[in-house]
């Protein structure tokens, strides 16, 4: 009997798809309990989120509140605190950035894993009412975006 060889090319293709996953963990309660020296100088809490990135593309992820004013509710309570009384920064960094309905760049980073630099980070809050609001029970959702750069 004979024997038979083959000689060839065999072409496999490979399909990446974009992958893009946030992980926000809450470092400190959510509900914030003003002292009175801190109405003055604001209430700040370091590392208040942590987030973790994990992308196939270079991230870009954006802060903004769910509406411009904070929902209000007591007999006292004003109804139009701005979302602009919480401000936030990556931790490390400065200026702290005042909440809008707008969306704002809180952090950028590079393709990978959380133990790439940078894809794993906090951010720290401020809340700055001072004086001008009655008391009450006020509350905002806030929205995190991750999205490509």
């Amino acid at each position: 009997m004979g024997q038979f060889s083959f000689n060839g090319t065999i072409t496999s293709a490979v399909g990446i798809q974009s992958v893009m996953a946030l992980s926000v963990t809450n470092n400190a309660s959510p509900t914030i309990n003003f002292t009175n020296a801190q109405y003055s100088g604001g209430y700040a809490i370091s590392n208040f989120n942590s987030f973790d990135v994990k992308s196939n593309q270079p991230w870009t992820l954006s802060v903004s509140a769910a509406t411009p004013d904070f929902a209000a509710s007591g007999t006292h309570a004003s109804p139009n605190m701005p979302a602009s009384v919480i401000a936030v920064v990556k931790s490390g960094q400065s200026p702290f950035k005042p909440l809008s309905a707008n969306a704002q760049v809180l952090a950028t980073g590079n393709r990978g894993n959380t133990s790439t630099p940078g894809n794993s980070f906090n951010m720290d809050l401020m809340a700055s009412p001072g004086y001008n609001y009655g008391p009450g029970i006020y509350t905002l959702s806030i929205v995190y975006t991750l999205s490509v750069q």
